[in-house]
């Protein structure tokens, strides 16, 4: 086995003994056939990482784990594991477009900032810190694209673990698939996957982070891990978020705006934090790992004004959210490490408070004006809801040569939602509250997948089968008014997918990719069960389908590297939200769309302290044809909120030994763009005449066009990385430019943030 200091395996390692070259599989692993027992010195390459001699006894039986130190300099330590890892990413058949953390982590930027630097993604965020974050991957967002954290689906940690509150600091990288995703995550997905991967960092470690910037706000990162001894383990992590999102933004009532021009959030903190401990033991005869992690977490949100409009101000509205969260993972290799076993296993409860019960209403001038009824919203509430989940994926592996691998993965979902509500709406027959009528969500999806090696490993193939499978069972308060025991709905679902996927290695630096998949999505328990509050529930949904075309191109000439992707999409049965019996809305099957679209990155390495980067994405995604005469119009409109041209800019620059002989400064640039686009759907002839709609303006309302956009970010880091310290400092949106999201969302003008990070290893 050949392994890293992390003890992560490391690929097409090369080996020589007695004049002979042996090379690592996918898993890192040699598998030598001996006819004596023999004493001998082995060497070991790979690159990125410096040779290792080693003398070792061989028989047959025996089995050794080498470790390669990565070939770092004070400098460029960095850069090259980047590059490293960046080559470990691209070797895979299915892709994966890799956000690197790691190496981004003294400066202050989030998560949601670098994932949007990155080629075909695009992070929406409604308002501040702590707001709601979709992520959109060639024209999919939403419950279209799922969330894993080490190849977990995430449901299970509810709204502790998003976009909008991981820091860095836990994070190795983030892994993002576009279309086809790998045996290993085994979710219905229907446009694409995050997975966020933790920090496996095993050596005697602590890292401690802080940040404060503008609008009050403060995050806070410690993880620390520590070996016991050769087999035992402990460590853990814990972060914070918490700011007054009080920014300025245009008074959104038209009355008001004709004397004041500018209000500021007043009912807008977000406050959070999350800790996980966990111990573990490795290297056993009864498993290659064991780990037990205990989480709790916690949520204190304001809300300042609905999803979808920021016309009308609230000042008492507010969500709260807890919970404990026990987890087991199990990992062992068997058959000479031919057959690999991962089992994970969580079950928790989630505990989640909405509160909507003043008496009144606010202006946006911060004037309370009383009423003779309660709720801001259309109805008060004080709900109290548990979603418990329970989560079990079982991935087992198996290499029969180093040319064929077999995946089976199958992850059972169980999710229950109960409640209560002094003043929610009730069960007409007997009065009981409908908050306290159980609701049930049951998945299952199986994944088998077969990879390949073919022509010496020039050409590599994934083919991939999953069933899916779901039950779900509560009230079906869709189309009701007034709702009965009569309305409680029992609905299941099975369906099929398959997915093929290609890498055809043309010349040592010049990869094609191709992928085709007919994919599913089922319903989630949030589109079917609803809230109560402002979405009804709705049994009567059916899952996603999509047909999913890529086809791709990645070379590397030198210091320059490029890549050109194209992909197609014509999805069917799209789940989408849409108004309902007032004041409810509700989620619908509308019938399908059709998305086409190409991206294309670029990067050049002037010196090996500077480079700079660029990307951009162009898609058409529109509706297709409908069934429904009343929904006909919407042919060939393009379907709303969702960005169609958006590019990126960038470039940053390395100085070592500035002021001590050890130092490092780093300055860097990053510039945005996102065309402009609609929030309900406008006829096609009223958009844009330019070519692609890059060019002009269109001729629809105003009211319903998020503008252009330019966002400009950039920061400086110092550090002495001897001794652990650094500080950085970013500005974001330093142009004070109007920025929007959803809805036309309004989101905070410019800011500053100051990063201060310490390691101890």
């Amino acid at each position: 086995m050949i392994e890293d200091q992390e003890q992560q395996s490391i690929r097409a390692a090369v080996l020589y003994l007695n004049q002979t070259t042996y090379t690592a599989d996918l898993s890192g692993r040699i598998h030598l056939e001996l006819k004596e027992e023999q004493k001998a010195s082995v060497m070991v390459y790979a690159e990125g990482y410096l040779p290792l001699q080693q003398e070792v006894k061989l028989y047959n039986g025996s089995a050794y784990t080498l470790k390669l130190t990565k070939e770092v300099t004070l400098l460029d330590n960095i850069q090259i594991a980047k590059a490293a890892e960046e080559k470990e990413v691209n070797r895979g058949i299915i892709r994966a477009l890799e956000v690197d953390a790691k190496s981004q982590v003294l400066r202050p930027a989030s998560l949601s900032d670098l994932m949007n630097r990155t080629t075909g993604i695009r992070v929406r965020e409604s308002g501040g810190l702590g707001g709601e974050t979709n992520v959109n991957l060639n024209g999919f967002q939403g419950h279209a694209i799922r969330y894993f954290k080490d190849g977990i689906p995430l449901n299970y940690l509810g709204s502790a673990y998003t976009l909008a509150t991981i820091p860095l600091d836990v994070l190795n990288k983030v892994e993002v698939y576009k279309g086809v995703i790998p045996a290993y995550l085994a979710g219905d997905v229907l446009g694409g996957a995050v997975n966020f991967v933790s920090s496996t960092n095993q050596t005697n470690t602590l890292r401690v982070s802080t940040v404060y910037g503008s609008f009050n706000t403060w995050r806070t990162a410690v993880r620390g891990h520590f070996n016991l001894n050769d087999n035992i383990y402990v460590g853990g992590e814990f972060f914070s978020n918490y700011s007054d999102n009080d920014y300025k933004i245009k008074t959104p009532n038209p009355e008001l705006a004709q004397d004041v021009a500018q209000v500021r959030l007043f009912h807008n903190r977000y406050r959070q934090y999350y800790t996980n401990a966990y111990v573990g033991a490795k290297h056993l005869k009864i498993a290659d790992v064991l780990q037990f992690d205990l989480s709790y977490y916690a949520l204190d949100k304001q809300i300042q004004h609905s999803p979808t409009t920021m016309l009308t101000p609230f000042g008492g509205i507010e969500e709260r959210q807890h919970s404990w969260v026990p987890t087991l993972r199990y990992k062992k290799k068997l058959v000479q490490d031919r057959l690999s076993i991962d089992q994970f296993v969580a079950y928790n409860v989630v505990k989640s408070k909405t509160i909507d019960t003043l008496q009144g209403r606010y202006t946006w001038l911060g004037e309370f004006v009383p009423r003779g009824f309660r709720g801001e919203g259309d109805h008060p509430t004080q709900a109290k809801i548990d979603m418990t989940f329970f989560t079990s994926r079982t991935l087992v592996g198996y290499q029969w040569n180093k040319n064929q691998q077999l995946w089976f993965n199958t992850t059972y979902t169980y999710a229950k939602r109960i409640g209560t509500d002094d003043y929610g709406k009730r069960i007409e027959e007997t009065q009981q509250p409908i908050m306290e009528v159980p609701s049930y969500y049951k998945k299952n999806v199986i994944a088998l997948g077969w990879t390949s090696q073919w022509l010496n490993a020039q050409l590599e193939t994934t083919l991939l089968l999953k069933k899916y499978n779901y039950t779900s069972e509560g009230l079906n308060t869709a189309y009701q008014v007034d709702w009965r025991t009569k309305d409680l709905h029992t609905t299941s679902n099975n369906a099929w997918g398959w997915a093929m996927a290609s890498k055809y290695q043309v010349k040592e630096k010049i990869n094609l990719r191709f992928s085709i998949e007919h994919a599913r999505r089922l319903p989630g328990y949030s589109e079917l069960f609803g809230d109560y509050l402002f979405i009804a529930s709705n049994f009567d949904l059916k899952p996603e389908q999509s047909l999913n075309f890529n086809l791709g191109i990645e070379h590397e000439l030198g210091r320059l590297k490029y890549s050109f992707t194209s992909f197609y999409r014509h999805t069917k049965d799209i789940i989408v939200l849409t108004a309902g019996s007032p004041p409810l809305s509700l989620f619908i099957n509308k019938e399908r769309a059709v998305g086409y679209g190409f991206e294309g990155d670029l990067s050049f390495q002037f010196t090996p302290t500077t480079k700079i980067y660029g990307n951009f994405t162009w898609q058409s995604i529109r509706y297709g044809r409908f069934e429904n005469i009343a929904d006909q119009w919407l042919k060939g409109n393009r379907v709303p909120n969702i960005p169609y041209f958006f590019a990126n800019l960038g470039g940053e620059r390395k100085w070592k030994q500035l002021l001590t002989t050890q130092d490092v400064l780093t300055l860097y640039a990053q510039a945005n763009f996102v065309r402009e686009f609609y929030i309900q759907p406008i006829d096609k002839s009223m958009e844009p005449s330019g070519f692609l709609g890059l060019f002009g303006r269109s001729k629809g309302d105003v009211k319903n066009i998020v503008p252009d956009q330019t966002a400009l970010i950039a920061g400086i880091v110092y550090e002495w990385p001897s001794s652990g310290w650094s500080i950085g400092l970013e500005g974001r949106n330093l142009l004070n430019q109007d920025l929007y999201d959803y809805y036309k969302i309004q989101k905070a003008g410019r800011s500053f943030y100051l990063k201060f990070n310490y390691k101890l290893n």
